[in-house]
């Protein structure tokens, strides 16, 4: 007779068999014909208007994160409540119920302590703080800081239309 850790072994295997087969008749099967139109980037039937490697802020990613761990915490813990609602035969009822109580509130705790402190370290902000230009004294009048850029705008434009028209 086949253990069930035998059984899971040979299901996985198969598996990742009838994956691994699938892909590779795929590969041998499929048309390599490549064409600019079957290179270009598809964004939902609109043409790119730019590349694809803007930046994307990192505050979005914790609350994810966060919302993740938790989530996996809760679901991993749905199997233990589930494991102890035989009560062993040398506890009474009563005694067992507290003991799993306790054991639920004591998680529950750990969890509700990991979102204090994610709270405490303002991982859940979405407002960051306003970022000020530093203040600075300059014997030079800002007059000729704009007269400055000014000349350097019209050099800038001035190289453009030779590059245009050379």
């Amino acid at each position: 007779m086949i253990s069930g850790y035998l059984l899971i072994v040979v299901f996985a295997l198969g598996g990742l068999f009838f994956a691994g087969a699938v892909f590779l008749l795929s590969f041998l099967l499929q048309t390599r014909k490549p064409n600019p139109e079957k290179l270009a980037a598809y964004e939902c039937g609109e043409e790119a208007f730019s590349s694809g490697k803007t930046g994307f802020q990192f505050r979005y990613y914790i609350p994810a994160l966060l919302f993740l761990l938790f989530e996996v915490e809760l679901v991993l813990f749905t199997p233990v409540l589930l494991s102890r609602s035989k009560v062993p035969a040398d506890w009474s009822a009563l005694q067992w119920e507290q003991v799993v109580r306790l054991e639920s509130l004591l998680f529950f705790f750990i969890l509700l302590l990991g979102f204090v402190l994610a709270l405490s370290a303002r991982y859940l902000d979405w407002d960051r703080p306003a970022i000020s230009a530093p203040s600075f004294e300059s014997p030079v009048p800002d007059i000729a800081y704009e007269q400055f850029n000014l000349e350097q705008l019209k050099k800038e434009k001035a190289r453009e239309s030779e590059t245009i028209s050379g």
